[in-house]
């Protein structure tokens, strides 16, 4: 086995990449950077216990879900991508193994956060010096965002080697992670609060295959009472990850044997899909989609997809039947509101990485330099994406919104009114984000090097330069009500939104073709929206 060469040889690659130094230095910047800002709010109305323990949950919760959603941008797409590329087999003609190639594949991509969680760690040791935190509490953290880390790298990975599509190895990663991390923990609330019979509720060891169990028992008040639960969650996590690196390592020698393309396409199963599957009326509007605007044909060739995403309102529907949504409300209720805020969070994932992917494949497989051979415009490009994304997202996202308008109805009509206002400003910003997202996102797939990088820039000006913004609002008027505060959020979310909207459709219709010509892989050139405050003056 050549394990510790190929492990060493992909370590060293990672390390001296530009990305990794700037990932550490950002990750501690933001630590240090909450630790600022919550000793600026919390340090006049609580006491140093409370102040240290509010300092930990900050900075360990940004921990927690940095840690799970690295699986989901690191390793969800590498195995897959080899596939694509056919460079899989190629590791193969050598002496290599799947192990060799699986341990290899995890040490390049877990570099990155690793550095950035070990930067974020004096962060946590930050609290002793506050008060009330010991040293154990910092410890048990530490381990399980370590656990979690291993955990969400190893699932990943695991669920990529069974994919061959980008979208679908993303979406079998984010499957993964919401049943693993809060679809378990609330299947064992849940299972705990529901019902008496003993037979159930010793289902609610399933709580032990979460990472959230580990990370949430790792606290001082709830490690007393369950000091077993928390070590049996961590083991179980960790064998549980290495059940998925394992079979990673089975299914990765196999997983380059493929029919090839014209076999595949002549099967049975695929006339039969074509045949009846599709219908005569989907392909008379597959049709007149193709003879309006080709582009609208081609963003929404894939169909089945448009069916998946209608699970998140399913999933919504669900916790508002399992539990009772109030943000102000007591633990329970406050945490079926956070995998409330979740299930919008990943919606916007998923959108996000749809819009990026949709011109970062078009412009690597050469689809949109074949598409300016023709009479086409950008803008007319542009909106035949948009028609596509409007046809695939545009149900499920206004059901979601309805189910928000509906709960913060039912929580103003019982007399909850700041949880009614967080939850319409909630639901707002989800119809807001969703539609920039849409246009940045296709201009991110348009200038990165690749549909990852992409996917990244734009979460981050869209989801979390808002909570930067927000940070500092919440610093100056740290003494309003929660009502006052959603207000704020709103309002500085969607003037985020507006100005990175204005910009991308700017740059993308002027733009459009200088970014798309250029080879794959290579910088773009740097240009300049009109509404950039540089040319404010020329104009």
């Amino acid at each position: 086995m050549n394990l510790l060469p190929l492990v060493s040889c992909e370590l060293r690659v990672a390390v001296r990449r530009r990305s990794t130094y700037y990932v550490r230095l950002v990750a501690g910047a933001a630590a240090i950077a909450i630790s600022f800002w919550g000793l600026l709010i919390w340090a006049d109305w609580q006491t140093p216990t409370s102040l240290g323990h509010s300092l930990l949950e900050a900075v360990a919760l940004t921990s927690f879900i940095g840690v799970v959603l690295a699986g989901l941008f690191l390793t969800s797409d590498c195995i897959s991508r080899e596939r694509r590329e056919g460079t899989l087999g190629l590791l193969f003609l050598t002496d290599l193994r799947g192990a060799d190639v699986a341990f290899g594949k995890l040490a390049a991509k877990a570099i990155l956060p690793f550095y950035a969680l070990l930067a974020m760690f004096p962060a946590l040791a930050v609290c002793l010096l506050v008060g009330g935190v010991m040293a154990g509490e910092v410890g048990r953290l530490g381990l399980a965002l370590l656990n979690t880390l291993f955990f969400s790298l190893s699932a990943t990975l695991f669920t990529s080697t069974l994919c061959r599509k980008q979208h679908a190895a993303q979406a079998s990663a984010l499957l993964m992670i919401l049943v693993c991390v809060p679809g378990l923990k609330l299947l064992g609330v849940a299972l705990s609060a529901w019902t008496t019979n003993p037979v159930w509720r010793q289902l609610a060891f399933l709580t032990w295959f979460s990472p959230s169990g580990s990370y949430f028992l790792a606290f001082d008040s709830r490690y007393q009472g369950a000091a077993g639960v928390f070590w049996g969650s961590v083991l179980a996590t960790h064998l549980f990850a290495w059940l998925c690196l394992a079979l990673s390592a089975i299914v990765l020698p196999r997983a380059f044997l493929e029919k090839p393309g014209a076999e595949s396409q002549n099967s049975p199963t695929t006339w039969v899909r074509s045949k009846f599957r599709d219908g005569i009326r989907q392909r008379s509007l597959q049709r007149e989609h193709l003879e309006h605007n080709p582009m609208a044909w081609l963003a929404d060739r894939d169909r089945p997809r448009r069916r998946w995403v209608w699970c998140f309102p399913a999933l919504t529907i669900g916790l508002w039947m399992g539990f009772k949504l109030d943000p102000l409300g007591n633990p329970a209720a406050q945490a079926g509101f956070v995998a409330f805020v979740a299930i919008h969070v990943f919606f916007k994932i998923w959108l996000s990485a749809d819009a990026s992917y949709a011109f970062a494949t078009g412009r690597r497989d050469g689809t949109l330099e074949l598409l300016l051979l023709t009479p086409l415009s950008a803008r007319e490009i542009a909106a035949g994406t948009l028609s596509g994304f409007r046809r695939r997202y545009l149900a499920p996202l206004l059901a979601l919104f309805l189910l928000d308008v509906a709960l913060a109805a039912w929580l103003a009509l019982v007399g909850r009114r700041p949880s009614a206002i967080l939850v319409g400003a909630a639901g707002a910003m989800l119809l807001v984000d969703s539609y920039c997202l849409c246009w940045v996102g296709m201009l991110r797939g348009l200038v990165a090097r690749d549909s990852g990088q992409a996917i990244l820039a734009t979460l981050v000006r869209i989801m979390l330069v808002p909570w930067l913004y927000f940070a500092f609002g919440a610093a100056i008027f740290y003494e309003s009500a929660p009502g006052e505060m959603a207000v704020l959020w709103l309002f500085l979310s969607g003037f985020n939104d507006l100005i990175f909207l204005a910009n991308a459709r700017s740059i993308l219709i002027e733009k459009f073709r200088v970014l798309a010509l250029r080879p794959f892989g290579e910088r773009g050139p740097r240009v300049e929206s009109r509404w950039s405050p540089i040319n404010w003056q020329a104009e």
